[in-house]
């Protein structure tokens, strides 16, 4: 069996592979397999996964009809041998050390998922580091929570998914956000890698980024009762705070933005400012977001009272 398997979807991504397959196929690490998962491809992505699975056996191809990341990765998940589970977006990109630095660091803490730093790119240039301006917590546990809003850059213990039922929940988008927190609360010890091995691709034209509107931003819904409902009793105490700011955070800053841009967006507005005052009402008082700069805190606090005039002033 394996060490490590390597989680891959794609989608039409042949324009992709020259960039991702080579530090795929190349790691220092060798005790690995690969598991890309055609989701649907229309383009010639399938051949050319199954012409490489038949020169590397450590490659292997599975496909589906077309059904979202979050399905192709729980395809991945039941057909994975390996100790450690490795996902991997096919837009981004990998150092060749990167399985290497993250399973040396599981073995000397004996940790149940192992996580590193990793560099945002965006037109080909690098143009900062994920957690240059992260808040941290003394905690590495409320760290993993606070940080981790997907599943990339990470080694997981395949036995924690299995064991708790973590798969991704069928969301067109937000699905990895939904699931990927959780966890947090069943690792016995999470370690960190500081080390930027891990490159995540800006794209302009993603669901997060759309000059028209969109209806799968409204999958933000369902996606934070997941999130919400996915820790239990006991958890919801211990990472109170964590939680309350990934609902700021994601909710009624990130979500509100993207909805303030479009016309249809005004009835999601007011839920979100509905599911605050239900979940999260003194969300001003919490500890993370009171680090935040003052403009963040600013346009979170005018959605929250529904001030778009200055809201509009404020973004122009």
């Amino acid at each position: 069996m394996p060490a490590i398997s390597v989680i891959i979807p794609v989608y039409n991504a042949h324009v992709y592979f020259a960039e991702a397959l080579p530090a795929l196929l190349h790691q220092t690490f060798q005790d690995y397999e690969l598991i890309f998962i055609n989701d649907g491809s229309t383009d010639d992505s399938e051949a050319i996964l199954q012409k490489l699975a038949q020169e590397d056996v450590r490659v292997q191809v599975l496909s589906q009809e077309n059904k979202g990341q979050g399905a192709a990765r729980n395809k991945g998940i039941d057909r994975a041998k390996g100790d450690f589970i490795c996902f991997v977006d096919i837009d981004d990109a990998v150092s060749e050390k990167m399985l290497e630095r993250l399973y040396r660091k599981a073995q000397q803490e004996d940790a149940d998922i192992v996580w590193c730093s990793a560099n945002l790119i965006k037109n080909g240039e690098k143009v900062g580091c994920l957690d240059d301006t992260a808040i941290w917590s003394d905690d590495d546990e409320k760290n993993y929570v606070l940080h981790h809003a997907s599943p990339w850059r990470k080694l997981i213990k395949r036995q924690l998914l299995i064991d708790h039922a973590l798969y991704f929940p069928k969301l067109r988008a937000y699905e990895d956000l939904a699931v990927v927190p959780h966890y947090g609360q069943y690792a016995k010890r999470i370690a960190y890698v500081e080390e930027a091995l891990y490159d995540y691709v800006l794209h302009e034209g993603s669901t997060m980024h759309q000059s028209t509107y969109n209806d799968k931003l409204e999958c933000i819904f369902p996606c934070m009762e997941h999130l919400y409902n996915g820790f239990d009793e006991a958890h919801r105490v211990r990472y109170h705070d964590e939680l309350e700011y990934l609902f700021t955070d994601h909710l009624l800053h990130a979500a509100s933005l993207r909805f303030f841009a479009f016309a249809q967006g005004k009835q999601a507005l007011d839920r979100i400012v509905k599911v605050m005052q239900t979940r999260f009402p003194d969300w001003r008082k919490n500890v993370y977001v009171k680090q935040k700069n003052w403009k963040y805190r600013l346009i979170c606090t005018l959605f929250y009272q529904k001030r778009y005039r200055l809201l509009k002033w404020l973004l122009r």
